[in-house]
């Protein structure tokens, strides 16, 4: 790789976004998160997880829970409506009142044909699950105080409910309640709150309290089993492992614990024995969930943890937002920064002219003067924003949220930065993704009604954006697209889908939709992370979320060689890595290499170098050189095609801003943790 400059940037300062509860859908190997915007996340973690859309959240709202039904995502919330969501559209599908005022918890019998609510004012709401629909079947007998958690049995003929002092066992087809089991207090006045509930395989009845009691209850006999002090406070979230052998617990105090059932030889009784205990998070642990073996966790820190053990690991996902969400202007030397709510856009400062010596890509250059913030942009109402552009003389700024789209001029005259709206009518209501081509002439809008996506071309032209026409894709070609980017010649355009289908789409000078031609590239069975175009070339480089790697040539319409001699050389080491590859880019100064990063790490390959051996490690540069020692044995690690460049932490975007300057968008771990509340004071021996 050849020496450049880097720009640091460290004042992307994202505000950490507590999340509050998971639900995992075991057919395609899909979490869905929801954080305390409001917004839900959903998550891919069939190999390396990574965020594969995002369903904007609105202040007004308040999501309490998530639930898969099948393959239909529903939340219920203060609100008192039950939502379904569209998957497609990435917004509300239809709306189901609850009777009974708002709604706390959620749960669905194991056909997946029932479900029950519970309310504030105490009572159980069922509906049955069509095709299409929530029908209404009943409401149960009332009980007095809220339904904090709300549980199917096995069998669905019971359902199980927690709530101040009590842990209830109802009817599901009289709607009366069997039994009312009393939890002890810690304290005479004080009131103990069953935050959870799980059931076992043989519908033991687990619940965990405020008094941080992992309690075990008959439901048959309406008796308490055992319990076990398992926290210091509150228990706010249980999962159940697969097999219903294991139970996990976390909560205020956020150690995760594990219970396992051990069969006794003396009395031939199955009990509860407490396990492991590991702290994963710095804060409140939320929810709980497990899924292919591995445990997710998550709260109010908002990383979403993957562990396991054994054998023991631990991966954090930080609480970013969906990618991109950080736009490099090379024309004008400014980054255009993507928050919830708001945009920042930033002049990147010059470097120091007293450098005399080039560096590798490790090496940090003192700035000649500070990065300066050109504008904020917010949204009107707070609204979130969906998806965001900047044309490379940062000149036109683009933005969409769920309700509307917003075009702006922007320019810096003798040092005052004016913004002024362009009320040109993009006849758009919402944009899913959008994109500037690099020649700064071309402007892509794209959006999934249900029924296929609509790529829809404008010509830019004296900062005024003129409709040239559009191209539809059928609902069964593409789904939502995830990805998108043009060749640097501003000749080609790349979309790829969440089930791996790349299109790309061949644009001629005149910019008529009519004669764009379009085809197909060969499915993978994995989802696409990152794309990317080199302009020598015009290779299209695509890493899947196996971390798997291809290399097609655009032109010539065929996969290259070294794509074919890659398959079967990838390192084991790269393909265990648990962060998917977010972005992929390219040397200037030479067309043999090719620059990949995930969270942490940049890694670099080079084609003209030999492909190293599966079990290869995967050597660091330092200062251009292997630290690896290639005497132990033949192979020489200096000549292996890939290198692992530089570690970070949190890395948002790589992307070169000349040939001879890169930009690196990170975000500091320290800013997140700082912004968080006070975490659970306990007294530690010694201390």
């Amino acid at each position: 790789m050849s020496t450049c400059k880097i720009h640091n940037v460290r004042f992307y300062n994202l505000e950490p976004r507590a999340a509050t509860c998971l639900t995992y859908e075991r057919r395609h190997k899909k979490l869905a998160l929801s954080r305390n915007d409001n917004s839900i996340e959903i998550w891919n973690v069939a190999n390396a997880p990574f965020l594969e859309n995002t369903i904007p959240g609105h202040p007004e709202g308040c999501v309490e829970t998530v639930l898969w039904v099948g393959s239909r995502l529903f939340s219920t919330g203060l609100s008192g409506m039950i939502m379904e969501y569209d998957l497609t559209q990435l917004g509300i599908k239809a709306e189901t009142a609850v009777t009974g005022g708002a709604a706390w918890c959620m749960s669905v019998n194991r056909e997946n044909t029932r479900l029950a609510i519970g309310t504030e004012d105490g009572y159980i709401n069922t509906f049955t699950v069509t095709n299409d629909s929530l029908l209404y079947e009943r409401i149960f007998d009332k009980q007095k105080g809220r339904i904090l958690c709300i549980e199917w049995d096995n069998t669905g003929e019971m359902i199980f409910t927690g709530s101040t002092d009590t842990v209830r066992v109802w009817n599901a087809i009289t709607g009366h309640a069997i039994h009312k089991m009393i939890t002890s207090r810690k304290e005479g006045k004080k009131e103990t709150i069953i935050w959870c509930l799980a059931v076992t395989d043989d519908n033991l009845i687990v619940s965990g309290d405020s008094r941080g009691i992992l309690s075990f209850w008959d439901p048959h006999m309406g008796t308490l089993i055992e319990a076990h002090e398992s926290h210091s406070a509150d228990i706010l979230a249980i999962a159940m492992s697969r097999e219903t052998n294991m139970v996990y617990c976390a909560g205020v105090d956020p150690v995760v614990r594990t219970f396992s059932r051990v069969l006794l030889k003396s009395t031939g009784k199955a009990h509860w024995v407490k396990g492991i205990e590991r702290r994963l998070h710095t804060h409140d642990v939320r929810a709980l969930v497990e899924a292919n073996g591995k445990l997710y966790s998550a709260g109010v820190d908002g990383y979403l943890a993957q562990s396991s053990y054994p054998p023991k690991m631990l991966v954090k996902y930080p609480p970013l937002l969906q990618p991109p969400c950080v736009t490099v202007c090379k024309k004008s030397r400014c980054i255009l920064l993507r928050y919830t709510n708001y945009l920042e856009l930033w002049k990147l400062a010059s470097t120091s002219k007293t450098s005399q010596n080039s560096s590798h890509v490790q090496t940090t250059h003192w700035l000649g003067e500070e990065p300066i913030k050109l504008l904020q942009l917010k949204t009107k109402g707070d609204e979130p924003i969906i998806s965001c552009a900047i044309n490379k003389d940062s000149k036109t700024i683009v933005y969409s949220t769920d309700t509307h789209v917003r075009v702006f001029n922007f320019d810096v005259i003798d040092g005052d930065a004016q913004l002024a709206r362009n009320d040109i009518d993009l006849t758009l209501p919402r944009v899913q993704k959008m994109l500037f081509s690099p020649n700064g002439k071309l402007f892509v809008a794209i959006n999934n009604d249900g029924n296929g996506n609509t790529i829809v071309f404008f010509r830019v032209e004296k900062k005024l954006l003129w409709l040239a026409g559009s191209v539809r894709t059928p609902k069964d070609s593409m789904d939502n697209i995830g990805l998108m980017c043009f060749s640097p010649d501003s000749g080609y355009l790349l979309c790829a889908d969440q089930r791996s289908r790349i299109v790309v789409y061949k644009i001629d000078r005149e910019l008529s939709t009519e004669s764009i031609q379009s085809w197909y590239l060969p499915k993978y069975n994995c989802a696409p992370t990152a794309i990317a175009v080199q302009k020598s070339t015009l290779n299209l480089v695509i890493v899947y979320s196996d971390h798997k790697i291809l290399e097609y040539n655009i032109p010539k319409r065929q996969f290259t060689e070294f794509s074919n001699n890659l398959e079967s050389r990838l390192p084991h080491q790269w393909l265990a890595r648990p962060f998917p590859v977010t972005n992929v880019t390219f040397d200037p100064n030479n067309e043999n290499v090719i620059i990949l990063h995930d969270d942490t790490t940049v890694y670099v390959i080079d084609k003209n170098k030999s492909l190293p051996r599966n079990e290869a490690k995967i050597p660091k540069l330092e200062n251009g050189e292997s630290t690896e020692d290639s005497s132990s044995g033949s192979y020489s690690q200096s000549q292996h095609a890939f290198h692992m460049a530089k570690k970070y932490k949190h890395l948002v975007h790589l992307a070169w801003l000349n040939d001879s300057e890169m930009v690196a968008v990170e975000v500091d771990p320290t800013s997140l943790i700082e912004k968080l509340p006070p975490t659970l004071k306990q007294k530690y021996y010694g201390m």
